[in-house]
């Protein structure tokens, strides 16, 4: 299975090339924030499963988000609207991520979206999925597996099954670790705040991550974004 990065290496940038942490980007520039955690244009499609604002294990994540915004280390971190708390299923286009084979790099979103639902229009998947919280990672994000071996093989199973359909061959596809973003970094730490954070991070795993209910997922959801900020739903795969 997958597995995150260690969390400080992470953190302070040793893992990374670049000046900023990924999706962070000077106002103009390809980023989904500029570095004070401003939302910058990101346009792009999605394959995702929101996380039912219903429930009681969206109000628990949603409860980790607030401890991390009351915490002296929310300064590290631009937040997502609740609203917004989503697993995504498989990654779709976007200024950082390839076209679907046959379409010329220059294509417009509007041209990706109408292809890829043309080749999924008989693609049948699951209605349901069960996943688990593994953890909070570094304070900001939620790592994600299935509820047990079934759904976990099931999961990496659409993912299989949309890469095909799609024509997108993400890089890091069988890297890729499932997990509901709370915020984004905004920059890279010192070696000591690092610690201070992963430090706290698993002082929240322990009082109330280890505690949050398995979560059921609906259908996959075919979805249109301008920002990181909400995600529209173009097509439920039900």
């Amino acid at each position: 299975m997958p597995q995150r990065p260690d969390p400080i290496a992470h953190l302070t940038g040793r893992l990374s090339g670049g000046p900023r942490p990924s999706g962070i980007a000077l106002p103009g520039g390809l980023g989904k924030f500029t570095p004070d955690g401003a939302v910058q244009p990101f346009p792009g499609n999605t394959f995702l499963c929101h996380i039912d604002p219903a429930t009681e294990q969206w109000n628990a994540l949603r409860e980790v988000m607030e401890q991390i915004k009351m915490s002296p280390f929310a300064r590290f971190f631009t937040f997502l609207p609740s609203s917004s708390l989503h697993m995504t299923i498989f990654q779709g286009v976007t200024s950082a991520n390839p076209m679907p084979e046959g379409l010329p790099k220059g294509a417009t979103r509007a041209e990706a979206s109408a292809l890829m639902l043309d080749r999924c229009a008989d693609l049948a998947l699951p209605a349901r999925h069960r996943v688990k919280v593994q953890d909070l990672f570094a304070a900001h994000s939620f790592t994600m597996i299935g509820a047990d071996p079934d759904q976990e093989a099931s999961l990496r199973g659409v993912r299989q099954a949309l890469r095909r359909a799609t024509g997108i061959a993400p890089p890091d596809f069988d890297d890729y670790v499932f997990h509901v973003s709370l915020a984004y970094l905004i920059d890279w730490l010192s070696e000591s705040a690092a610690r201070e954070v992963v430090a706290f991070s698993t002082e929240l795993n322990t009082r109330l991550v280890s505690q949050i209910a398995p979560i059921d997922l609906g259908p996959v959801e075919f979805c249109h974004f301008e920002t990181m900020h909400h995600f529209t739903p173009i097509r439920k795969f039900a």
